[in-house]
Order: structure tokens, then sequence, then C-alpha cells
């Protein structure tokens, strides 16, 4: 995993830790949990990407790397 991936990835993590406890807690109310979930699926949408570029660039896909 590259670093834009593995920034991607820890970005991803920390806004679903917020989501979830912000829907738990019920602290920002339904705002705050709709303005998460946008930055989650922009960023879920932006790790897509970063990984068919990685992809497209090497020519490996995650089945070829397990394989050697």
């Amino acid at each position: 995993m590259n670093k834009k991936m593995a920034i991607h990835h820890t970005i991803n993590i920390i806004l679903m830790i917020t989501l979830i406890i912000f829907n738990y807690t019920n602290i920002g109310g339904f705002t705050t949990s709709l303005i998460l979930a946008v930055f989650f699926m922009a960023n879920a949408i932006l790790l897509i990407r970063a990984s068919t570029k990685k992809v497209k660039k090497d020519g490996v896909t995650i089945d070829d790397s397990n394989k050697k």
C-alpha cells in the first residue's frame, strides 16, 4: 500500500469512528452526521480512484500480488 492509500484509509477510519460516536451519543444531530457521512463517501471515492490509478500504473491486482 502506498502513502496515498494509507492516508485515505486512516482518514476513513477516523471519520467512521467519529460518525459512530456522534450517532451513538446524538451530540451533533442530523446535520453533523450528514456532513460526516458525505466526507466519508467522498474520501472513499478518492480512495477508489487512487487504487485504480495504482492498478493501471503497475498492472498488478490484489489477487496477482497474493500469488507471488
